[in-house]
């Protein structure tokens, strides 16, 4: 994705067994047709990524992403049809953590909503240095991996983001919950699960929201919430 020069798809050529090369500018697209001319297992797209058709089979992604489209490519890879088994994406620091969310940062809205289904972690962090021009920011490997086991079924997936969506962007998760548990359930979830209801949205961890989540009705098996239902709520 975005191959430029060649750089990492002469890396990755050496490594795996078939390269897909994307490249949206002409001029680069000749270049690396020529560059990789009879290298075996390499094939250039010249094209829009967005608008190239991700492959069927299994694959995975490396690519440096540019900074200003790093939410448009984690969105595309992890909503399409066919996805990747994992992404390795060069991105900025600020941005990997907001993705992230813990142990990085307090979780975010765009963390949450992948976790369910992707494994999301910084593998590695850059020196400045190790690119031609440095960069003016800081710069991480972002790695996701797609869950074998999902810990949301896709049939609650609409309702598990609507229920991230709606609760934040209020100042404590009282608010955020307000209609969805009464304040003396919130209140025995909130010493059960380890937080209380003046916590920011912020600050719970993903398996304290997926808990709740799961206690309010979603994302829970009939066996599952029979056990909720006679020894509480378990963590995680």
């Amino acid at each position: 994705m975005g191959a430029g020069s060649g750089v990492l798809t002469s890396v990755l050529a050496e490594v795996v067994r078939e390269v897909r090369a994307i490249e949206v500018d002409g001029w680069h697209a000749s270049k690396l047709r020529r560059r990789f001319a009879g290298v075996a297992g390499v094939a250039v797209l010249e094209g829009d990524f967005f608008a190239t058709a991700l492959p069927r089979e299994r694959y995975s992604v490396f690519a440096n992403v540019p900074f200003s489209r790093t939410a448009d490519v984690v969105r595309h890879l992890t909503e399409a049809r066919s996805q990747p088994e994992d992404a390795y994406l060069i991105v900025q620091a600020e941005a990997a953590a907001r993705f992230v969310g813990r142990p990085y940062r307090n979780e975010t809205v765009q963390s949450l909503k992948l976790k369910p289904w992707w494994h999301t972690e910084i593998v590695h962090w850059f020196e400045r240095s190790d690119f031609e021009p440095p960069p003016g920011v800081d710069c991480v490997l972002l790695w996701l991996a797609r869950r074998p086991r999902p810990l949301v079924a896709e049939g609650e997936r609409s309702r598990y983001l609507r229920f991230v969506s709606r609760s934040f962007g209020v100042d404590d998760v009282s608010r955020g919950l307000r209609g969805r548990f009464t304040p003396r359930d919130l209140a025995v979830l909130g010493r059960r699960l380890g937080f209380t209801q003046r916590a920011a949205p912020t600050a719970l961890s993903f398996e304290q929201w997926l808990a709740l989540f799961r206690q309010q009705g979603g994302g829970a098996t009939s066996k599952a919430r029979g056990r909720e239902r006679r020894g509480g709520v378990r963590r995680g």
